[in-house]
């Protein structure tokens, strides 16, 4: 009962610190949390206690994985280099300086002590960084930096901190044994992470591909895999569970191709469900950080050794430290690293000021807090852990600071007003049409919703299209090409009742399919042929281009009956064709760049020859194909001949505010296309509902993806 009590306690304080949050918007949410739970401890003497593994498990694992899930992977994989570089040495520099200046700042602390304080502390709030980067003027590279560190140095930051609490109770520290266990859990724990989320992404593509696309069972799924991965690294493996959840939100599924097998349903209900799990963790460390630090004051008025004046101005110096580490290192680094041309220009105004807002934007956030508040309150032997209420109100104080720090500088350096925003300290609010109608009296059905559904589509087309000659005809063939893989999908499921996606090699559709695949593959060959006669090709890309598509081929002409067998057959074979292709990138970059240039030359070519076969298919009187088919595939090649040739505009900024214009639009012509069939008779007002709710779904990722 007390359990209940204390979580209805604590979400009620955040409740009413976001609500009052919204009348002062230029203080972070998360300080009126801080002060929700200061009042609490003050007037209704709540005191909490929390079992160290139990809090670590429970707002650890599933924070740091929705930061992994949600960082950019191009930009992450761009600078690896450099983001492991500074979340490792950084970490490990900015502990081992900044403990020995903590020890210097007050000798009665203990050496191991003294590291635990600064490691914590070392973990930054990566969203932070982000709301930062809009306002800023950080360079891109730099601040691509920072966000990557700020993500990978939580995990090492806590591998620190785990080997100073251990030194400190155990009394025992091995500089070689900590090293290797360092590499050890770290790897292992990587390694673990990537398996697990391997394995849990092949389950929800299987699911999907056997159609069980329950929106609430994917989002359950999603919640459950890092505290499932988390618990299983720490206890089973014994390695990290912290780099195991990060790992593993790096790798979860988030591909444009995979995600498109997810529906729209399923990836705004997981998107919200993730925005509800953080928004809420976030928010209970930091009222949990209110709770604690009236306690940790108390006990300091009553210590002879240090006052709590002493303490918190202690907290500034050591966040000024902070700051001046993270000055430094970040100085250095974009000296040493903009020096394309050889000089090394050692003082640069717009360098200092660029890395001083970098310096200020390390916010410390809620990993600080998890940590500071999983220090436990014994050590080997039964006696209490040294300071332990100093380290704790350090650790919040410097929190408190780095957050003010942020909320008054950034905006003065950066000559801008607008509230600096923070790690769950948001919540996107969604607009939904309310479309529910409780009437009982219905229409009498004359389409099913699947039946509906395929008219509105082609009524969507077919409005497209006669609006295509006076607008973007690139922009419209993107869209209306997706609506004919929706039209053409639901055809095929009226007949073989099988959930499908996009038109794919690896997903023949049917006979149709399978001959136009064929066609185009061999007007491929004839391209590839050609290239190698005028010697423009090397051997080794030519025979790798013949056996590809020889491949594909034969896995069109022997489909497998098993669905179940084919699908983990051709997910193990991506797989190790993935980590083939990027060790074999590794240790051989030059002879892979020669083919990676021949592969260019290859599928232009190939999509040339069969856009050349696909039109004379077009123009053709003979009724075999079906001519939505062989726009579908116009589009495919087109898209990629666009792509390779440099003239993609699928990830421009104008293309896509284009392009997300159009689907809106179009979004607007089904709604009123449900309507119509509504006022006719057509559909019922169940069905008409349900239509709604798919097209609002559907407008819904639309401004996810915006955002």
């Amino acid at each position: 009962m007390e359990i209940i009590e204390s979580i209805i306690l604590i979400l009620s304080l955040l409740i009413i610190a976001n609500i009052v949050s919204h009348y002062f918007v230029s203080i972070p949410p998360s300080l009126l949390q801080i002060a929700a739970g200061i009042l609490a401890a003050l007037f209704m003497h709540v005191k909490i206690y929390v079992d160290t593994e139990w809090f670590l498990l429970a707002f650890i694992a599933p924070i740091l994985f929705n930061d992994g899930n949600n960082f950019p992977k191009r930009e992450l994989w761009k600078l690896k280099g450099p983001i492991l570089g500074n979340a490792i040495i950084l970490v490990i520099l900015s502990t081992v300086i900044g403990g020995v200046f903590v020890k210097w700042l007050i000798p009665q602390l203990p050496w191991a002590t003294a590291f635990t304080l600064v490691a914590v502390l070392s973990p930054t709030d990566p969203i932070a960084v982000e709301s930062i980067a809009k306002k800023a003027h950080i360079p891109d590279k730099l601040m691509h930096l920072i966000n990557g560190e700020s993500l990978i140095n939580d995990a090492s930051g806590l591998i620190c901190f785990k080997y100073g609490v251990a030194a400190t109770v155990t009394g025992v520290f091995s500089l070689k044994s900590a090293t290797m266990d360092f590499f050890h859990i770290s790897i292992i724990g990587a390694l673990v992470g990537a398996v697990m989320i391997w394995i849990f992404n092949g389950i929800r593509l299987y699911l999907i591909n056997q159609g069980v696309d329950d929106s609430i069972l994917h989002a359950i799924i999603q919640i459950i895999i890092p505290f499932i991965i988390y618990y299983v690294a720490e206890d089973v493996f014994d390695v990290s569970g912290v780099v195991a959840v990060v790992i593993a939100g790096i790798l979860n599924i988030s591909s444009g191709r995979n995600i498109s097998n997810f529906t729209p349903e399923i990836r705004l209900v997981t998107s919200r469900t993730w925005d509800l799990v953080v928004y809420v963790l976030n928010g209970i460390v930091f009222v949990l950080l209110g709770i604690e630090i009236p306690f940790a004051m108390e006990e300091l008025v009553h210590n002879d050794n240090i006052n709590t004046f002493g303490a918190t101005l202690l907290a500034f110096i050591i966040w000024i430290m902070l700051v001046v580490i993270r000055f430094l290192w970040s100085y250095i680094y974009s000296t040493f690293s903009n020096n394309g041309d050889g000089k090394i220009v050692l003082w640069s105004k717009t360098r200092f000021d660029d890395c001083l807002m970098s310096g200020i934007s390390g916010v410390r956030g809620a990993v600080t807090m998890v940590g500071a508040l999983s220090i436990p309150m014994t050590i080997k032997g039964g006696a209490a852990f040294p300071s332990r209420t100093l380290l704790l109100f350090i650790a919040s104080a410097v929190i408190i600071f780095s957050l003010l720090g942020a909320t008054l500088l950034i905006p003065i350096l950066t000559k801008n007003s607008a509230p600096v925003a923070y790690r769950g300290s948001t919540l996107t609010s969604e607009n939904e049409d309310d479309e529910s109608d409780e009437d009982s009296d219905e229409t009498p059905i004359e389409l099913t919703e699947f039946e509906a559904n395929r008219v509105i589509l082609e009524k969507t087309v077919k409005k497209l299209r006669s609006e295509m000659d006076d607008g973007d005809t690139a922009v419209y063939s993107s869209v209306i090409a997706e609506y004919l893989y929706d039209v053409r999908n639901l055809g095929i499921q009226s007949r073989n009742q099988v959930k499908t996606s996009q038109i794919s090699k690896h997903r023949v559709r049917g006979k149709k399919d399978a001959e136009l695949w064929d066609i185009s593959f061999n007007c491929e060959l004839e391209a590839i042929d050609e290239l190698y006669d005028n010697h423009e090709i090397s051997d080794e890309s030519y025979d790798l281009a013949i056996k590809k598509i020889a491949r594909y081929k034969k896995e069109i002409v022997h489909r497998r009956s098993n669905q179940t067998v084919e699908f983990f057959y051709n997910y193990f074979r991506r797989t190790y064709l993935q980590i083939k292709h990027l060790i074999y990138r590794s240790v051989n970059s030059d002879d892979i760049q020669q083919i990676n240039q021949d592969s260019i030359k290859i599928s232009i070519a190939g999509a040339k020859n069969a856009l050349k076969k696909l039109q004379e298919l077009n123009q053709s009187d003979s009724d075999d194909i079906d001519d939505d088919l062989i726009y579908i595939f116009q589009r495919h090649y087109e898209d990629r001949l666009e792509l390779l040739q440099g003239k993609y505009r699928g990830r421009s900024p104008q293309f896509n505010s284009e392009r997300m214009n159009l689907e809106i639009k179009a979004l607007s012509y089904r709604r009123a296309f449900v309507q119509d069939m509504l006022e006719q008779g057509k559909i019922s007002k169940t069905t008409a509902n349900e239509l709604r709710k798919n097209i609002n779904y559907s407008e819904e990722v639309i401004s996810i993806g915006v955002d």
